[in-house]
């Protein structure tokens, strides 16, 4: 015998069924957004340990340590969010980060915070090649509780980073002298002590991990990829100018700029699987334009390899080549831009350095006191009335009986005659 439920009580069913229904969907619409959590453990020095937790409004560090106690005690957690060059040297000052640390990365944050309930979080950045003074970092939440320390950091801390750099440890500062007690560092291999600390491995994080692995730890000279290196020379990448004219001048024949290495290009290199791009010839070399209104007047002609110059014959080793820039005033700032670009792709810049191709008409601007033949003779500058001197940067030739030691053949008998010279608007000195 089959039995249908609520055969005689249909009508009530029905009437039952539709108020759960509306019941439901109401709880539905009422109900928060889910929020994506997840977590990992990290096991550390000393006993500690370290909980990253995901969420999408925050990135958290629980740091617990037994040896940690509220009066003295301090809790670093240096970071590179890949936003500067960095350095892989963290402050050290006695009473305030103690001894020096050594990273295996790049850091270009450093928080800090006293292990007691209360305890603002310092924050120190990485600008202008140097580490800055600590300033307050009002957006950093910290909590402090039964021998831990929990940084509750933003999302929109980080920007547009979507994967870090980090390594934590804590100090006690009433020891030593200030300089400091290490212990419980996330690298479980480094012992605690004073003096200077070498921290060889750090962690890896994900910060769009869908699951609870987060962080991967690193070693410093593990690779994490093989190393792919894409050459480009910037004056010919994004130049779509097809003259192509021998001896041709700036405005006939193009040049590429920095912008031309764009997002959608750096885009296409790094899903090719290369890790590095290497900007051939971004030093200031001397050429034949005239810059004269950012203060780079054009070079002897005599001295140069047709009217670009050849970017081996460095002229600033400071300075980027103006040609490059949309604007040339702010050459480096869109050199500078485009190195960011490079890093926010997730992959590292190369430049060409050459220090024995120096330009004739070396002159450094952005750094005049590093001008070769000024910086000789132990600073009063070279002395080119002999030949060679120890003391020297240059060799300087003299005239003998014959004339001048160095005959450069751009002109004859009032006619020039080397490629350069032949140029229209190009003033070659006569013989």
């Amino acid at each position: 015998m089959s039995v249908r439920p609520c055969a005689f009580l249909r009508p009530f069913c029905s009437k039952a069924f539709a108020i759960a229904a509306v019941s439901l969907a109401t709880s539905l619409r009422s109900a928060p957004a889910a929020t994506s959590v997840h977590n990992q453990t990290i096991k550390g020095a000393d006993n500690s340990s370290i909980v990253i937790t995901l969420s999408d409004a925050e990135v958290a560090f629980s740091y617990r340590a037994p040896a940690l106690i509220a009066d003295h005690n301090r809790v670093y957690l240096a970071l590179s969010l890949h936003e500067e060059i960095g350095s892989a040297v963290l402050p050290f000052q006695q009473k305030e980060e103690g001894s020096t640390v050594f990273l295996p990365f790049k850091a270009d944050r450093l928080l800090s915070v006293e292990a007691s309930p209360q305890s603002a979080v310092r924050e120190q950045k990485w600008t202008h090649w140097k580490w800055q003074a600590a300033q307050a970092a009002t957006s950093i939440k910290t909590t402090a509780r039964d021998g831990s320390i929990t940084f509750q950091i933003p999302r929109s801390y980080f920007g547009q980073t979507t994967r870090m750099d980090c390594v934590l440890y804590a100090k006690d500062l009433s020891q030593n002298g200030g300089w400091g007690h290490f212990f419980g560092c996330s690298d479980a291999a480094v012992a605690p002590g004073a003096g200077d600390k070498y921290i060889s491995r750090y962690l890896e994080l994900n910060l769009r991990s869908t699951d609870d692995k987060i962080a991967i730890s690193r070693a410093r000279m593990a690779a994490k990829e093989k190393v792919r290196i894409y050459q480009l020379f910037v004056r010919l990448f994004g130049n779509t100018n097809e003259t192509r004219k021998e001896d041709g001048t700036l405005t006939e024949n193009g040049v590429g700029k920095f912008g031309d290495i764009n997002d959608a290009a750096l885009t296409s290199l790094r899903a090719c699987g290369f890790t590095h791009v290497w900007l051939t010839g971004v030093l200031q070399q001397a050429t034949a334009t005239d810059y004269s209104g950012v203060g780079q007047p054009a070079d002897d002609p005599d001295l140069l390899k047709g009217l670009a110059g050849s970017p081996y014959a460095i002229k600033d080793y400071f300075d980027v080549c103006p040609d490059y820039a949309a604007e040339p005033a702010q050459r480096l700032t869109e050199f500078k831009s485009l190195l960011g670009r490079v890093h926010h792709h997730g992959m590292k810049a190369l430049i060409d350095f050459v220090p024995n191709h120096v330009a004739r008409s070396y002159n450094s601007d952005i750094k005049p006191d590093q001008n070769f033949g000024n910086k000789g003779n132990d600073g009063k500058g070279d002395d080119p009335s002999v030949f060679f001197a120890p003391t020297n940067n240059f060799f300087y030739l003299k005239p003998d009986g014959s004339g001048p030691p160095l005959h450069l053949p751009t002109s004859k008998d009032g006619r020039p005659v080397s490629p350069t010279c032949k140029l229209p608007g190009i003033n070659c000195r006569s013989d």
